[in-house]
């Protein structure tokens, strides 16, 4: 057998679709302006100041790590965590791993939830 054949893979889908941001400026600016706007300010500096020295040095490097750190940023601030989330966190800092979503297979092979 080769690559997935044979294999089953879990299909449960979320109960919503969770808002996804382009890695562009235009695009991730938009995103912060809707849901963080205190942090955009810093975007653009990072992002102008980045943008300047491929200017100079002819590297993309710079602005696209730029893009990709702040593309992490702004999709998280257009999908907040969940009140039940946050309490997730609280409890698996504690050492409380309990309601953490798991998988396994059953006698089929399917990959389901427990």
């Amino acid at each position: 057998m080769s690559g997935n054949q044979g294999r089953q893979v879990a299909t449960e889908t979320p109960a919503y679709l969770p808002a996804v941001v382009e890695r562009s400026g235009p695009a991730i600016r938009a995103a912060l302006l809707a849901h963080a706007p205190e942090r955009c300010v810093q975007f653009e500096a990072e992002f102008r100041s980045a943008l300047a020295l491929a200017a100079e040095n002819l590297d993309l490097s710079g602005p696209q790590a730029v893009l990709a750190r702040w593309q992490t940023v702004a999709m998280m601030a257009a999908n907040p965590l969940t009140d039940e989330e946050r309490e997730q966190i609280e409890r698996a800092k504690s050492g409380d791993f309990s309601g953490l979503l798991t998988w396994r297979q059953d006698e089929n092979g399917t990959w389901v939830r427990l």
